[in-house]
């Protein structure tokens, strides 16, 4: 099998043109799909809801590509192959094998992003400047020796009849904290903006890794960074919605919220990524708060981490599938789309800022819920006492 190296693209075409020529027009609206597949560990599964659900463009995420620990096949080639997709994969990671990997972890391959759709498309991998975990020198710390680095796939789809959608498939650092998250969002927020006046219908898909909250707040490893305890009362999703996706550009060229004057220098966002937090008019329709797409250790630790960010399009409907995580551990989201004008911008602007202010109030809430129980615990406590004191001193006498 041949394999291609980190930051390389892989690409395969099984479309029977004859079926449906790519030119010809879709008579309903776009059926998009975001999903971290977990490696292809239930192919058949994953392939299985992928079939039901005739998607015109996928994103996946975690593809496997000669790898012992999902059996030493080529899932890039064997999705496109069996769905009858075109495609591109980039290639993230060389996963090396080693011994101080697991049966579960063992390498042998490589492993990316990927981008399948029914129509003609061309790629580009984005190399993100901001890389919060340094694989190469500390992956087998975690027992997981790799070489590569974090890149998202962009793919420019030329739907027919219809003006191009540009498709960013990605898969943001999980062992970091909201800091190294959020340079990487920055990363992509800064390309979509850039090239919005030429291709403003745009998906931002990925499993954005966004958990460092709940008991993940607490662990080093999976939410390091002083962030972990200034987002009290807010899960990582939410810190996200009110303090970077509800900041426009008529808000300012420089994100104010991010900028905590009251930090050290060393704990402050950089001017960089202050002027790149700047929402270019993505909209996630998926709840912040209930649409949860992975729960670990036992529901112990739930969170949003995948999103599906749509630019001038609206969305006519949208849902999960593998909602019990039987095909992988992440949920499958799905949307209906359609073109639209850019008015749309302007709505969906509007509508993510209620939705930031409504979080915040939550937030708000939630401080004072935990102040009040603690002052009656305390209260409590010196209630118990005291009628101890008194009960003493009255037997004393």
């Amino acid at each position: 099998m041949d394999l291609g190296l980190p930051g390389e693209i892989l690409t395969y075409d099984y479309r029977n043109k004859t079926e449906r020529p790519a030119t010809a027009e879709i008579p309903r609206p776009l059926r998009v799909v975001q999903w971290n597949i977990e490696r292809g560990y239930k192919l058949d599964a994953v392939i299985s809801t992928l079939e039901k659900l005739d998607a015109d463009i996928l994103c996946l995420q975690e593809i496997d590509i000669g790898n012992e620990r999902s059996g030493g096949e080529n899932h890039g080639q064997i999705i496109a192959q069996r769905l009858g997709l075109n495609g591109g994969i980039a290639i993230e990671f060389q996963e090396l094998r080693s011994p101080c990997r697991n049966m579960e972890q063992q390498g042998g391959g490589i492993h990316g992003n990927a981008v399948y759709s029914k129509f003609d498309m061309s790629f580009r991998a984005i190399d993100h400047a901001h890389q919060p975990y340094n694989w190469p020198r500390d992956g087998a710390v975690l027992g997981e020796p790799r070489t590569g680095r974090r890149c998202t796939l962009m793919a420019e789809i030329s739907v027919p009849k219809r003006p191009p959608v540009l498709a960013y498939s990605a898969h943001f650092e999980c062992f970091t904290g909201i800091i190294g998250r959020v340079g990487q969002l920055c990363d992509l927020l800064l390309d979509s903006r850039n090239m919005a006046a030429n291709r403003p219908h745009q998906l931002v898909f990925g499993d954005l890794n966004t958990f460092a909250h709940s008991l993940a707040r607490f662990s080093p490893r999976y939410a390091n960074g002083w962030y972990r305890f200034r987002t009290l009362g807010m899960s990582e999703p939410e810190w996200w919605m009110k303090n970077i996706l509800s900041w426009y550009a008529d808000d300012g060229d420089n994100n104010r919220r991010l900028n905590d004057e009251g930090l050290p220098g060393n704990l402050r966002f950089s001017d960089e990524i202050l002027r790149a937090a700047v929402n270019p008019g993505w909209f996630d329709p998926f709840d912040t708060v209930k649409d949860i797409t992975i729960s670990n250790h036992a529901g112990w630790m739930t969170a949003k981490a995948d999103w599906a960010f749509v630019r001038q399009f609206s969305v006519v409907r949208h849902w999960m599938e593998n909602r019990d995580f039987d095909a992988a551990d992440h949920r499958c989201l799905v949307l209906e789309i359609e073109y639209a004008h850019p008015e749309v911008l302007d709505e969906h602007r509007t509508m993510t800022r209620r939705i930031a202010h409504d979080l915040e109030l939550r937030r708000t809430t939630r401080i004072w819920a935990w102040c009040s129980l603690a002052a009656a615990t305390v209260l409590s406590c010196v209630a118990v006492r005291l009628a101890r004191s008194s009960m003493v001193s009255g037997l004393a006498r």
